[in-house]
């Protein structure tokens, strides 16, 4: 009876009689179903679990499927966490305002008025006279 071999990149059965057998450098055997296989996995090094037409890209789609459901699964059912009291809270004191800088007009105002009493009574009798 004829052996059936899997493809060792696609991963689709060879049919007795087709395909090649790859032997490599260290004596392992790579069975390939058709050209297009042999091109990638020997000349341009291609990984199978990257490429969409592959049985392998299929398999590995489906197993992220299912680790997926299983998550979901595990969220769904959240365990009951006892909720912490939230502490009263003070209201914070509200930082001083700052004094505002005074204007030009207001400070010029300032130094052309007397400081003091005596001296402004003394400017307008002089004036007066």
């Amino acid at each position: 009876m004829v052996k059936k071999y899997t493809c060792s990149f696609c991963g689709t059965d060879v049919e007795p009689g087709t395909g090649s057998i790859y032997v490599k450098g260290d004596g392992s055997l790579l069975y390939l179903c058709s050209s297009k296989c042999r091109r990638s996995e020997i000349y341009l090094k291609r990984r199978a679990r990257r490429l969409k037409w592959t049985e392998v890209y299929e398999e590995r789609i489906r197993r992220r499927a299912q680790a997926a459901k299983a998550r979901k699964k595990v969220k769904a059912k959240p365990k009951a966490k006892p909720k912490a009291k939230k502490k009263e809270e003070k209201p914070k004191a509200k930082p001083k305002a700052k004094p505002k800088a005074k204007t030009k007009a207001k400070k010029k105002k300032e130094k052309s008025k007397p400081k003091d009493k005596k001296t402004e009574k003394k400017s307008k009798s002089k004036e007066g006279k």
